[in-house]
Formats: structure tokens, C-alpha cells, sequence
């Protein structure tokens, strides 16, 4: 049984030393992509954890002495957050401007209903 564990625990351990930095970045700029089109709190959350992960991996290239490809990776890195930001931004003023679209409609039907309650009690004197 323990040789079995330890072999799967090699197998697990070569799996993640082979993340390739640059698939994780394409993967960011996908995942990306469909936020802005359909933004929800679950895509954001993998969103944050691929950019840890990224930041790790161009760690680990740093650390490798590879300074040309953690720049390069560092400068996607970059595009990405601020690409990433701007998708953020663009779901917030969405959200605020159906809130203030529903509120607009709550007043609206608030008005309605004192007015229907001031034509409905009709002070007709004879």
C-alpha cells in the first residue's frame, strides 16, 4: 500500500512541476474573456487563484535564472490584471446601473400606488 501512495505522490508532484507558465497565462486570457461576457463570482474566484498561480510559476522561472522569460511572462502578467481590472470595472458599472434602473422603477411604482390611493378615496361632495 505505501508504494502505491508514493508513486501517486510522484506522479502528483511531476504533474504540478510541469505547469507550464505560458499555457497558465493563454488559460488566464480565456478565462478572462468569458468574464466579461458572462462575469459571475465563481469565474471570479478561479480568475485569482490562476494569477497566484501564474505569479508562482514566473517565481519559479525567476528562480531558474530565465530573466528574458520571467520579463516576458511578467509584462503578460501585467496585460492581464489590467485587462482583468477593466472587466471588473465594466461588470460594477452594469450592476450599478441596474440598481439605479430598479430603484428608478420602485420609485415609479411607489408614485403610482399614493396616486391610485388618492383617486380611489375621491372626496366627491354633492
Amino acid at each position: 500500500m505505501k508504494p502505491a501512495l508514493f508513486l501517486l505522490a510522484c506522479v502528483v508532484m511531476f504533474l504540478t512541476g510541469c505547469d507550464n507558465p505560458q499555457k497558465t497565462a493563454d488559460s488566464l486570457r480565456k478565462e478572462i474573456a468569458e468574464f466579461k461576457i458572462t462575469p459571475d463570482g465563481t469565474k471570479q474566484l478561479h480568475i485569482e487563484q490562476s494569477f497566484a498561480k501564474l505569479e508562482e510559476q514566473i517565481a519559479a522561472v525567476e528562480k531558474r535564472g530565465d530573466e528574458t522569460k520571467a520579463d516576458s511572462l511578467k509584462s503578460q502578467l501585467r496585460d492581464l490584471r489590467s485587462e482583468y481590472q477593466e472587466a471588473k470595472m465594466a461588470k460594477a458599472l452594469n450592476d450599478a446601473k441596474n440598481a439605479i434602473q430598479g430603484f428608478g422603477e420602485a420609485v415609479k411604482d411607489g408614485a403610482k400606488s399614493i396616486g391610485d390611493v388618492f383617486k380611489g378615496s375621491g372626496t366627491n361632495r354633492d
